[in-house]
């Protein structure tokens, strides 16, 4: 009996020792299989996390920067390698392909370009490649790498005169050190890049390549845009703002001062005006207002707009025609019986003077648009030009020339000059675009759609020898075959002393095309007061 018991007991014990350890067998198990499924959720959780760190935002703002950096290397180059012209209805192919390898790879192959020395070479960090070997370093600090990337649907094309538009997708694959978890996202990039501030390479490779002409001035323009006041060159007019005119002698541009007490925001009174500045200045007034100042005062302005109608002390009679004397005006005529032949008056009241003056009754000063005073001050003055039928001499020598009226008038150049002085560019369907300025023979292209032109002017673009009398439109800077004419008021022809000399800014001139797309008509100096 205490055998049976015994026996029963020990395989009772068996029993329970199997249980335990069968039991602990299935936890130690439990446990390896929970630590593996731990480990790959942890590699899968340290992927994804990576992964969602690279935000659609924050791979936007690198491609910004990989393609802002690409369009610059390749505007650069272009100006001694120009891109070669693509296909026909596609001549800007070759802009495209060099752009994606500069993105991708950070180098452009030769055939892109016309000339030897033509690849891009490479560049460190300026690439998806380097920005994908620098992530990679990183990653693999937490037992990750990259291991798919791919750049593919890729599209550069000019979507505005001073805007280019890319687009493409990225494909971004990560990988544990094991290959047993991965992910990857697809990326779909499309932004605007702007060409403000990179440097003309059509106008510099140009200039360049013309240097042996003259003085080897490369022009070094900046593509500058204000779309608000002239999208296209039709928005850049001269404005004629007094049609009642009654003669004068020639022509002036320049601030405006007045006789009397100034009564206009912007306009001094000619007293206010220090003496080594009046050169500058247009005096405007009434005969009487003017001739009332000091001598030494009036007499300092560089020209006069009489603003009162000249008096009519007596007239003149002769085959049926009255003629009307003058008085109340600067070098006053008058007409000689029998014949009425006209000459100047000579009596004691008269004041005579070789400066330039125009008569219009109807100018109001106030109207006149505003214009910068360069002396530092960032101070604004109203400027105008006037223009008579002739010059001083010719009117010294033939009074009859004072009364003509067939050009005459006052403008308002300022639009044109700001255009011109600033440097910006516009719209002309007759010009080339951006993506053309890249390409062979820029400046034989032409782009409907986002042809856009500049004026050369200035101290850097004073290469006398070369093309200071040809048209200082970009497009026609070095074209000999094309007549130009200066124009009054612009750059470098303020006056017919500067406008016949060589000043330092060169001269501003256009050619006749030029001359009506800008309305420019009344004021070159092919007609009506000469310039040289």
């Amino acid at each position: 009996m205490l055998d049976k018991k015994g026996f029963l007991f020990t395989v009772t014990i068996f029993l329970i020792l199997t249980y335990i350890l069968l039991s602990i067998s299935v936890w130690v198990k439990s446990v390896e299989t929970s630590e593996k499924s731990f480990a790959d959720f942890y590699k899968q959780s340290t992927i994804e996390l990576a992964i969602e760190q690279i935000t659609p935002q924050k791979m936007g703002n690198v491609s910004d920067l990989i393609m802002n950096r690409a369009l610059s290397r390749l505007n650069t180059h272009a100006v001694d390698y120009e891109v070669r012209v693509g296909p026909v209805g596609n001549e800007s192919q070759n802009i495209e392909k060099a752009m994606f390898e500069l993105a991708a790879n950070g180098s452009a192959k030769q055939n892109y370009f016309i000339g030897a020395g033509g690849p891009i070479s490479q560049e460190e960090n300026s690439s998806f490649r380097s920005w994908v070997n620098n992530l990679n370093a990183s990653l693999l600090a937490i037992g990750v790498y990259v291991s798919d990337f791919s750049i593919y649907d890729f599209h550069f094309v000019q979507d505005d005169i001073d805007l280019i538009n890319y687009s493409f997708k990225i494909k971004l694959g990560l990988k544990d050190l094991t290959n047993t978890s991965s992910v990857s996202r697809t990326y779909t990039i499309n932004n605007q890049l702007s060409i403000t501030g990179l440097v003309d390479p059509a106008l510099l490779r140009e200039t360049k390549a013309n240097s042996h002409l003259g003085d080897p001035k490369a022009v070094y323009r900046m593509f500058f845009f204000n779309k608000t006041n002239y999208l296209t060159y039709s928005d850049i007019k001269v404005n004629k703002t007094s049609t009642s005119v009654r003669g004068g002698q020639g022509w002036f541009y320049g601030y405006l001062a007045t006789a009397g007490t100034s009564t206009y925001d912007h306009i001094p009174d000619a007293n206010t005006v220090s003496p080594e500045l009046r050169p500058f200045y247009i005096l405007t007034g009434t005969y009487s207002e003017i001739t009332s100042l000091p001598h030494e005062v009036y007499e300092g302005f560089g020209g006069y707009i009489l603003t009162n109608t000249p008096g009519n002390p007596s007239n003149c009679t002769a085959s049926g025609t009255t003629y009307k004397n003058e008085n109340d005006t600067f070098n006053p005529v008058e007409y000689a019986p029998p014949s009425c032949t006209i000459e100047y008056r000579t009596s004691f009241d008269v004041i005579s003077t070789s400066k330039p003056f125009i008569v219009s009754k109807n100018f109001n000063p106030g109207s006149a648009d505003l214009c910068p005073l360069f002396d530092g001050s960032n101070e604004s003055r109203r400027c105008a030009l006037f223009i008579t039928d002739y010059t001083e001499s010719e009117v010294a020598s033939h009074p009859e020339y004072k009364l003509s009226n067939t050009y005459t008038g006052v403008y308002s150049v300022e639009l044109i000059r700001d255009f011109v002085m600033c440097g910006y560019y516009t719209h002309n369907p007759q010009a080339p675009s951006y993506f053309q300025r890249l390409l062979s023979n820029s400046y034989s292209r032409n782009s409907t759609e986002f042809g856009i032109e500049t004026f050369v002017i200035g101290i850097y673009a004073n290469d006398t020898a070369a093309y200071d009398t040809n048209s200082r439109l970009d497009r026609q800077l070095f074209n000999n075959s094309l007549v130009a004419y200066k124009v009054r008021g612009l750059p470098g022809c303020k006056n017919l002393a500067s406008c016949s000399d060589s000043p330092q800014t060169g001269i501003f001139a256009v050619s006749p095309d030029v001359q009506a797309w800008y309305d420019l008509g009344d004021i070159t100096c092919d007609h009506g007061a000469g310039c040289d």
